[in-house]
């Protein structure tokens, strides 16, 4: 399955892009692009939502981790919502569950809930 992605504007500043699918080599540098379209337009507190990201490889969480770069140069965040259980091994296993602040859904994100088990 390819990698789907949905982008909704909250506001000026904030934006979810919801992902559906497998974060590959193959489809991370749409999730890369995306994420820049997102910050170059002035997006620059950005959610992903991953619960629907079935398997996601290096190359994804390299997108992912380019992402974050990006936006904290723009004095924004981007936080990740809804790990599956196998995409939340792999973060913790690469330990980047240490770098991301991540949410168990979207609205705990927004209100700066207390962060999912192995967030940061």
């Amino acid at each position: 399955m390819d990698l789907q992605l949905e982008v909704k504007h909250l506001s000026e500043r904030q934006a979810v892009i919801e992902a559906k699918g497998r974060l590959t080599a193959v489809t991370a540098p749409a999730m890369k692009a995306h994420i820049r379209e997102l910050v170059d337009g002035g997006w620059t507190e950005i959610l992903c939502d991953l619960r629907a990201v079935a398997f996601l490889d290096s190359s994804g969480l390299a997108a992912l981790v380019s992402g974050l770069k990006s936006v904290r140069e723009h004095d924004g965040w981007l936080k990740l919502v809804g790990l599956t259980p196998q995409v939340a091994t792999i973060f913790r296993l690469t330990m980047l569950d240490r770098v991301f602040e991540t949410y168990s859904t979207v609205e705990a994100a927004l209100s700066e809930g207390v962060p999912a088990a192995g967030g940061a």
